[in-house]
């Protein structure tokens, strides 16, 4: 299922659900031994508070972005205020058409993609609060353990492993690769050189860059097969024994040797727990630490010959249209995690209505404005998709 149709589906939960009939689950259920106590329910109505907040407060701001790229893309002024649903259409779709229209034959992107990781602290302080209300022991764990292996990024004083990668901190910063890059390859590349080439170019574009297999020289842009000189975006390695990322470079998916300053390019595995609430307290706050994620900018080079003033609007929009639908592979989970527990807990919440007093309330209201952002985020993770997608 694509990122798009995904999403959309989750968010439907709540469009058929809604918080009306979440509330109606609830009051005819009351909670059992499964269930866990109404402190378990009160937790998690805590942590998937916390959850909802961060979903409303992204929901606002990936809309304002998107747009005003959309519209920076297009040509046009970008409206005042927090757009409508009106205004991400008529923008977004006059930004798809002006890609279109200029992404094709021998013109070509050249894409550094943004890295994103998750705010593993904000998880932490939501899962400590979590289990501290549900009565539950926890040891939280560190990045370095509660990340699965492939996904955890760190700086490596030894060896990036062979089918890891080299990662550059910032588009610009390149890294010493001998492998597969994503991104800007500078050395020679034994695959399509799309770019400049210093040698013999197999195919040429108008403009005189290269869009063929690159012989007696060196390539600049990127490089379909491996490349072995520097790297700017990312590099999977290909060599037997590994290689050393550089200066300002991280591993990704395995180091050998001492491996500092972790992050999780993922979510985070439940923690260690001697009682129930472990996995659901994971779950309820993972959509706070998705949705609160940092990605590194994007970058764009276009190869081929291009209007100046399109070219322009495009390397300044797309960028950013870029790395908000990389911050939306998180989001999406968020959102499945998100709508998950307010389903769950629908069915618990009516049992603690004696014992916990507000938290239905406190849960409805949740709900309800859970159900209105995710509809938003779905809407501007998918325009910016779109106009992204049509770069290619």
């Amino acid at each position: 299922m694509s990122q798009n149709r995904k999403l959309t589906s989750l968010v439907s939960v709540f469009v058929l659900f809604g918080a009306t009939g979440l509330l109606a689950a609830a009051c005819g259920n009351k909670v059992d031994g499964e269930g866990g106590s109404c402190a378990d329910v009160s937790a998690r109505v805590d942590a998937l508070q916390t959850s909802a907040k961060a979903l409303t407060a992204v929901s606002t701001s990936i809309r304002t972005d998107v747009v005003a790229a959309c519209a920076q893309i297009a040509g046009m002024p970008a409206p005042t205020g927090v757009p409508s649903d009106a205004d991400l259409k008529t923008n977004c779709d006059a930004a798809k058409l002006v890609v279109d229209g200029a992404i094709k034959g021998s013109v070509q992107l050249v894409v550094v993609p943004p890295v994103c990781t998750v705010d593993a602290q904000a998880q932490l302080a939501c899962e400590g609060s979590c289990t501290a209300k549900a009565d539950v022991t926890c040891d939280p764990g560190g990045v370095d353990v509660r990340c699965e292996p492939g996904e955890l990024s760190v700086e490596c004083s030894g060896t990036c492993d062979v089918n890891a990668s080299c990662e550059g901190t910032a588009p610009d910063v390149k890294i010493d690769c001998k492998g597969e890059c994503t991104g800007t390859c500078t050395g020679t590349c034994s695959g399509t050189c799309t770019g400049k080439c210093t040698g013999q170019c197999s195919v040429m574009n108008a403009d005189g860059t290269c869009n063929g297999t690159c012989t007696g020289g060196t390539c600049e842009g990127s490089c379909t097969a491996d490349c072995s000189g520097q790297c700017s975006g990312s590099c999977k390695v290909t060599t037997t024994g590994g290689v050393s990322c550089g200066a300002n470079a991280r591993c990704k998916g395995g180091c050998t040797g001492t491996a500092t300053a972790p992050r999780c390019e993922g979510n985070l595995k439940p923690p260690s727990c001697d009682g129930s609430a472990s996995a659901t307290c994971n779950a309820d706050c993972e959509g706070s630490a998705s949705l609160k994620a940092s990605c590194t900018e994007a970058k764009v080079d276009i190869v081929g010959m291009l209007d100046t003033d399109v070219r322009a609007r495009l390397l300044a929009g797309l960028p950013k249209l870029i790395k908000i639908t990389s911050q939306g592979k998180l989001a999406v989970d968020a959102v499945g995690t998100i709508s998950k527990g307010f389903v769950d807990v629908g069915g618990q919440v009516g049992g603690c209505l004696t014992e916990l007093g507000g938290v239905a309330a406190q849960f409805t209201a949740a709900a309800s404005a859970t159900a209105q952002a995710s509809v938003s985020v779905s809407a501007s993770f998918s325009a910016s998709a779109d106009v992204s997608g049509s770069a290619g």
